[in-house]
């Protein structure tokens, strides 16, 4: 891969990293510029990442520096996904702009997951990534939820957690793995445990 293809891509990377970073340090207050910056930036996302994925259909991974930069990313959405789901984010967001940040938010995790699936591909990578599909005021998908943060203590390990029929933009991907309840994880992009799932039983399909 050429010195110019590289750059490309560690580029959008960071950018994407540097954005999120910003984000989720300004969130911590859940201010209205803060949130509107976020709008405005998840666009410029969203095209950033469409443009990435081409990019990597193109051209060869480094994978250290893909891997480097895609950990960070991971551990920056999940942070902002702890933030929406604190008690008085609808009510301080206003409803239109939390679904809407939501939604958003949502899809960037997508986005993400999806290059995890790339770099495992091309890089055999370590990590383990877990797609989480729960549902609102479900004492399963919270015992779930639970779990899964004991074992991010544990284990190299990236989660996805996707509200379960939250959105139609989002179907796509329950459909693909068939989803119907909540909660269900996926492992590593294949294996699918559906209902509560405790720590012994996620541990026997990590790598």
């Amino acid at each position: 891969m050429s010195k110019k293809q590289t750059v490309l891509i560690t580029a959008l990377l960071v950018c994407i990293v540097f954005a999120l970073g910003v984000i989720v340090g300004n969130s911590l207050t859940l201010d209205d510029a803060a949130i509107s910056k976020f709008i405005r930036q998840s666009e410029l996302n969203s095209e950033s990442f469409l443009i990435e994925q081409d990019l990597f259909q193109e051209f060869e991974t480094r994978c250290p520096l893909a891997e480097e930069r895609l950990a960070a990313l991971s551990s920056d959405l999940w942070k902002l996904g702890k933030l929406l789901e604190t008690p008085d984010s609808k009510t301080t967001l206003g409803e239109e702009t939390f679904d809407y940040l939501k939604r958003k938010y949502h899809l960037l995790q997508i986005r993400a997951y999806t290059l995890h699936y790339k770099l495992s591909k091309d890089c055999s990578g370590a990590a383990n990534v877990i797609l989480y599909y729960f549902k609102k005021q479900d004492a399963a998908s919270q015992q779930q939820g639970q779990i899964l943060d004991e074992l991010v203590n544990e284990y190299d390990l990236h989660i996805f957690a996707i509200e379960h029929n939250y959105s139609p933009e989002l179907s796509f991907l329950e459909e693909y793995y068939d989803v119907k309840q909540a909660p269900t994880i996926i492992v590593n992009f294949q294996q699918k445990l559906t209902s509560l799932s405790n720590k012994e039983q996620i541990k026997a399909v990590l790598k």
